[in-house]
């Protein structure tokens, strides 16, 4: 009973001191590489850096991420993802898609505010992950790609290149002795043949999985 009085005059006299704050008044300022909601990073020319190449896909644990490929309508890309949703009520918030994606494509922010009234509203499609041109994104960019030399985006417009060394740079900074993090990429795939002798593409294995 002495302990349950002391800590009430305590909580009286410093209520400035107490553990929980006046939300969503006040908000926590969280760290840099925190990993919240996600978002779809574009070209200068507004379309979606995605090629749906399914890595985010195949690295995903929970597989909450559901992507649905069709032929781009510029010839100077491949393909582009026609359906991208993730399952915010099974995402796990580990961040291996982010890391998986080739083309820098996949961000996470800092974002943490994602209640929901029923299911379909917790699946995010690309009208809810895609970077909104000119518009800054809320709470500031978190977990993203890192490379040496404060290569990240600094919080702000969602739209904005970011300073990153892209296919044609890495080789210059390699030759300038400059040491990139991920700068190796995926190895060739493992192929086996199934039963009709056709190859087989064995899935890509995550970088952070053990041998």
């Amino acid at each position: 009973m002495g302990v349950t009085i002391r800590h009430l005059l305590r909580n009286i006299v410093s209520i400035r001191n107490l553990p929980t704050i006046l939300y969503p008044e006040k908000r926590r300022d969280y760290s840099d590489r925190f990993r919240g909601k996600h978002i779809l990073t574009t070209r200068d020319d507004g379309t979606l850096k995605c090629v749906a190449c399914y890595m985010c896909a195949e690295a995903c644990p929970a597989e909450c991420i559901t992507i649905v490929a069709g032929e781009h309508p510029k010839i100077a890309y491949e393909k582009y993802p026609v359906v991208f949703d993730i399952d915010m009520l099974r995402c796990v918030f580990c961040g291996f898609c982010v890391d998986a994606c080739p083309k820098d494509a996949l961000w996470m922010t800092r974002n943490y505010e994602m209640a929901f009234f029923n299911r379909e509203e917790a699946i995010f499609g690309i009208d809810k992950l895609i970077a909104k041109p000119g518009l800054p994104v809320k709470d500031g960019m978190g977990y993203r790609p890192y490379y040496p030399g404060d290569g990240t985006r600094p919080p702000g417009d969602a739209s904005s290149s970011p300073v990153i060394p892209g296919d044609g740079e890495r080789e210059k900074w390699r030759e300038k002795g400059i040491d990139l993090h991920h700068t190796e990429g995926p190895g060739p795939l493992n192929r086996s043949l199934d039963g009709s002798g056709r190859e087989q593409a064995a899935a890509p294995q995550h970088p952070m999985a053990k041998s």
